[in-house]
């Protein structure tokens, strides 16, 4: 008897991921010191703050999908997390994890 074998095919949230970092949007607006991301084409979103990172995650409320980000106070944020300077990244998941019975925030 063969074994069964199947396959689990493509991973739409890491194909995802990489489209939307390619297609990603972002922009600085110094008089409110706030840096935004948004990832492929602007969607209607949830909100969410993640204490770990200290910034704001959008998240498609449907499939959990982070379609973005805002960083409030950049220059504290930026000098906090990178005293040496330098380029900066974020290494966020292309679907936000929900804990427990916790929805995204509107």
């Amino acid at each position: 008897m063969a074994e069964d074998t199947q396959d689990e095919g493509p991973n739409y949230a890491e194909e995802n991921a990489i489209r939307n970092a390619s297609e990603s949007l972002h922009n600085y607006d110094p008089a409110a010191d706030t840096f935004t991301a948004v990832f492929g084409a602007p969607v209607p979103a949830a909100t969410v703050y993640d204490e770990e990172r200290e910034i704001l995650v959008r998240v498609d409320p449907g499939t959990r999908a982070v379609v973005g980000f805002t960083i409030p106070n950049f220059k504290s944020w930026y000098a906090k997390n990178y005293p040496e300077g330098g380029e900066w990244e974020l290494d966020l998941p292309p679907v936000w994890p929900l804990e427990g019975d916790e929805a995204p925030a509107e």
